[in-house]
């Protein structure tokens, strides 16, 4: 009878299930024979039908490790990333989607989201720094003192929202800027989370 290493079999479940947390799927066999440093697939296929049959993990119809049920990935809401946005002039907004990227709900929660990059440095003096990532929730009104996105005729800019009797004001937060004055402004969205780039 062959005798297997209690240790590794430890850290092939370790690995698995630190690998599905991380990326949302299952490692290959290959991945988890190069990564333990195990000699063959055939020895990673036997140490993972000892994994199954203690009920530490199970295989599908093809013989695919399944992520376990006792792992949640949490739940995750897809956001587009729609382009650059100014936070300086405005400049003209892109909708072009340069990607999609799951959030999750525990942190961003579940509305309707997209994301932008921000330019310039309108908004430092509110921690938006230039190259920041902007996680906007989609609505089109704000309360006074909001930070949004806003569309002016067909250029996009993020500033603070104030709402006068006859007119919109569009706030800088760095003295260098002055304010925006209008009367036909377009809300796309409400910034809720600036992600930094270090």
């Amino acid at each position: 009878m062959r005798r297997y290493s209690e240790k590794l079999l430890e850290e092939m479940l370790k690995y698995i299930k630190t690998y599905q947390l991380e990326q949302g799927k299952n490692p290959t066999y290959r991945c988890i024979m190069k990564a333990l440093r195990i000699s063959s697939i055939s020895m990673v296929h036997r140490y993972l039908n000892i994994l199954c049959e203690r009920k530490h993990l199970r295989k599908n119809e093809f013989g695919e490790i399944e992520i376990s049920k006792n792992i949640s990935l949490g739940q995750t809401v897809l956001a587009p990333i729609v382009g650059v946005v100014t936070c300086g002039n405005p400049i003209y907004a892109q909708e072009n989607i340069e990607g999609m990227y799951q959030l999750p709900v525990d942190i961003f929660g579940s509305d309707k989201q997209f994301l932008l990059h921000a330019q310039g440095d309108s908004m430092v003096n509110a921690g938006i720094q230039d190259g920041d990532l902007l996680v906007i929730r989609q609505c089109d009104t704000a309360d006074n003192g909001e930070i949004v996105v806003a569309l002016l005729e067909d250029s996009a800019t993020v500033k603070r929202f104030y709402k006068k009797s006859d007119c919109v004001v569009l706030h800088p937060e760095n003295e260098k800027y002055k304010d925006i004055v209008t009367h036909d402004v377009k809300i796309l969205g409400k910034v809720q989370h600036c992600i930094h780039k270090f």
